[in-house]
């Protein structure tokens, strides 16, 4: 078992009461969390919504981590945001690192979500983080993904099999990474390509409507990452994972990550960034 209550406010007490609106009194089929210590409301779900606490998520990772036994060389962070309702458990495995190209490291992580509010569904994932500059490299290729709803059936041991999983991935993905540093793009195709599929403002594909701000923070990103790394889909890799990473300007950083994240990886998949 885990105690990080000195130093993470996630250890806390959170219980189910009845929804009761004045004038009508209990609300059927409904059900509020409140955190019993500050006795804030949390969520309302519908009564087949299973609570599943903080504390369950960070020592099931923990013990998923033990159980995987890949590394006993690693960093167990956890993060709580929006008042306890949103949960981050990252590991980082020191020991278990790529090198694309030569002084450019990539090690292995898994993180794991959860919340109260309903925002964010219980998630196991894994994919690679950038050393250099703490870049998450997030892409739909390398992410393994165990994802669940908050309801009776939800079963968080899978956990470990996700991550031993993720690691025979992770190890393979080093190939296609350094495919990435040998391949050459044009600036106006990569312009092309960030308005149509990352900062695009539609359900559908499109240069027409987009982000003209994000745009020109993820152009800076690439003008930055080509002088050192060359034109090519390396830079336009960690140009997409640098923008989805740093977002501690935003109002809650972890939300935005998250969204970010899968903007990038539904881009990485696209056929766009394939014929680049």
């Amino acid at each position: 078992m885990l105690d990080f209550s000195q130093t993470n406010d996630w250890n806390f007490e959170v219980e189910e009461r009845p929804v009761l609106v004045e004038g009508l009194g209990r609300i059927e089929g409904k059900k509020a969390l409140v955190r019993t210590d500050t006795n804030t409301l949390m969520g309302v779900h519908s009564e087949n919504y299973r609570k599943i606490s903080h504390d369950e998520i960070v020592n099931g990772q923990y013990e998923a981590i033990k159980e995987a036994n890949i590394s006993h060389d690693f960093d167990f962070k956890v993060h709580c945001v929006d008042g306890g309702r949103k949960l981050k458990v990252e590991v980082l495995f020191n020991d278990l690192v790529q090198e694309p190209i030569r002084g450019d490291y990539v090690s292995f992580r898994a993180t794991a979500f959860n919340s109260y509010d309903g925002a964010w569904a219980y998630q196991n994932q894994a994919d690679g983080f950038r050393l250099e500059c703490l870049n998450g490299m997030v892409s739909n290729a390398l992410i393994s993904k165990v994802w669940a709803r908050h309801t009776s059936n939800l079963n968080i041991e899978n956990a470990a099999k996700t991550i031993k999983n993720s690691l025979e991935i992770f190890h393979n993905q080093n190939e296609i990474w350094a495919g990435y540093t040998k391949s050459k793009v044009q600036r106006e195709n990569v312009e092309k390509f960030f308005k149509a599929r990352v900062v695009n403002m539609s359900q559908k594909s499109s240069d027409e409507l987009f982000n003209k701000r994000q745009l020109n923070n993820l152009l800076g990103h690439y003008d930055e990452y080509q002088r050192g790394m060359g034109g090519n889909k390396w830079a336009v890799y960690n140009a997409l994972t640098h923008w989805s990473t740093h977002t501690n300007a935003a109002k809650v950083p972890e939300v935005t990550t998250r969204y970010r994240e899968k903007k990038v990886a539904e881009a990485m998949s696209s056929r766009m960034f394939a014929e680049l």
